[in-house]
């Protein structure tokens, strides 16, 4: 299969960044205090209720390393004969004759503050001043829901039917993505 360059989605490195620290601090914290119960320095919690404190700290744990590893799993990818689109859960495959036109849309106008969350506008700020790369699409590739169930909101255009990707270098996306159906019609 002709594979063209992985762009990371900032967008996902961001926010799994933030979520890395909050589940190491409460990792710590939940394993700092289960120790001294599990040698019995501290009298409370009282077993079996001190499993849930090492459990907690075990799963926090886990959750820590997963978005540690997570964002190189997110990306966006141009190949022969579709645009792969990768999350840490799940990949999704958008078929050339799917869509219907790129542009290069400024971040800040696409989403304005006005309309985001609070926690939306923290994470979209370092990337305010950013040109991203909107795909303009005939159809959605599944249900809008299940895109939603799966998919950063912010990943969806909120102006037309298609996605927004914030990637390093848009130009580059946009270029090997032009690219990619010609060499796979002339392959047919």
């Amino acid at each position: 299969m002709d594979a063209g360059s992985r762009f990371p989605l900032l967008l996902y490195g961001r926010s799994l960044r933030t979520s890395r620290r909050a589940a190491f601090a409460l990792a710590i914290l939940l394993l700092g205090l289960w120790y001294p119960v599990s040698l019995q320095w501290l009298a409370w919690p009282q077993p079996p209720a001190d499993g849930w404190l090492m459990a907690g700290g075990v799963v926090s744990l886990a959750f820590a390393l997963f978005t540690t590893f997570a964002p190189r799993a997110a990306y966006v990818q141009p190949l022969r004969d579709h645009l792969r689109l990768s999350t840490p859960i799940i990949r999704l495959a958008v078929s050339y004759r799917r869509i219907e036109a790129t542009r290069p849309v400024d971040v800040a106008r696409t989403f304005p503050r006005e309309s985001l969350r609070p926690g939306e506008r923290r994470l979209l700020a370092p990337f305010a001043g950013m040109t991203a790369l909107a795909v303009d699409l005939a159809g959605l590739p599944m249900r809008p829901w299940l895109l939603r169930l799966f998919f950063h909101r912010l990943l969806l255009s909120p102006d037309r039917t298609g996605l927004v990707f914030i990637v390093s270098d848009w130009i580059e996306l946009s270029r090997q993505r032009s690219g990619r159906p010609e060499t796979w019609r002339r392959s047919q």
